[in-house]
């Protein structure tokens, strides 16, 4: 059985330093913390992924929560609204399951519900974009971004009911605005982003101090790492201790299956030496019968030996 390893302490100051250095625009966590409330940067990030210059935004909120009708809820990484209504739903995504097309209709249909107030009419429903950036090409067409739209199948025609769904691919880096974007997006270090507003906002947050401290929203995110990572080490302790159990339930089992071998070995030896005992009984008698004048045959069928063997013996 091997020695269980020795456990650090859950979350050491190293540790968590180490993890933010690594951190990268694209982790949602750390995404939410560096666009909260600032309306400039996230306009700035939206006129590039919609290329559009005319675009205002005048608030937006991270960790936007949302609750269905039927008690289904989700928690938006960003919620922007410019100066027309229009609302922006940005959402970063690492593991490729988080952005299926379905969940996109999904907070589509959330939106709309939660921003329809009682006594509006559906043609007051506001333009909406759902826009996902992803670490991987999700839809596989190797293309920097795709735009989603409804249209008419038997005539191609749009069907305008004002839901955008966009996939921006965080791994088509080019020398465009849109991929220089998301070359950012996938670095850990603002030293070698290409924008000033995401490495100046990035290293606010990574290398002082005050900057950690002084968001509530970052505090929190702490706080849940620091709780994610110790309900991970305590998973892994127990299955170590589970582990080590199975172990030994496996060294009982072949401590167990080795004396069954060796009480076989004995009883085939033990079986082995009655068998030749048995031989060498029946040679003799055999020997004996002949001596008394018994024909071989008759020597042969008494004691069960072969007449060529009890000739052997009379030989």
């Amino acid at each position: 059985m091997r020695p269980m390893a020795r456990r650090e302490p859950v979350l050491t100051d190293e540790k968590m330093q180490a993890i933010i250095r690594e951190l990268r625009l694209i982790d949602d966590a750390f995404f939410t913390v560096c666009f909260d409330k600032d309306t400039a940067l996230t306009e700035w990030m939206l006129r590039i992924i919609l290329e559009r210059d005319d675009l205002t935004v005048t608030e937006v909120k991270t960790q936007y929560s949302i609750k269905g009708l039927d008690g289904h809820s989700a928690v938006l990484d960003a919620l922007a609204t410019d100066q027309e209504g229009r609302l922006y739903n940005i959402e970063v995504q690492k593991p490729d399951e988080g952005a299926i097309p379905r969940r996109a209709r999904f907070y589509g249909g959330l939106i709309d519900s939660a921003f329809l107030k009682k006594g509006q009419k559906y043609k007051d429903l506001c333009e909406t974009y759902v826009i996902f950036i992803t670490e991987n090409d999700i839809l596989g067409d190797n293309l920097p971004v795709y735009h989603i739209d409804r249209s008419i199948r038997e005539n191609g025609k749009p069907f305008d009911d004002g839901l955008h769904i966009i996939y921006v691919n965080a791994s088509h880096v080019d020398s465009t605005p849109l991929g220089q974007l998301m070359h950012d997006f996938m670095c850990s270090d603002p030293d070698d982003m290409r924008y000033v507003q995401l490495s100046n906002k990035t290293r606010y947050f990574k290398n002082e101090k005050e900057g950690q401290h002084m968001s509530q929203l970052w505090n929190e995110y702490v706080s849940y790492y620091k709780e994610q990572l110790a309900e991970a080490e305590a998973r892994s302790a127990q299955a170590e201790a589970r582990s080590a159990k199975a172990e030994a339930r496996s060294a009982k089992a072949e401590a167990r299956s080795a004396k069954a071998e060796a009480r076989s070995a004995k009883a085939e030896a033990q079986l082995a030496e009655a068998k030749a005992r048995s031989i060498q009984d029946k040679n003799q008698i055999a020997l004996r019968l002949i001596q008394k004048g018994f024909s071989i045959e008759e020597s042969a069928e008494t004691t069960g030996l072969s007449p060529e063997e009890v000739r052997k013996l009379a030989q």
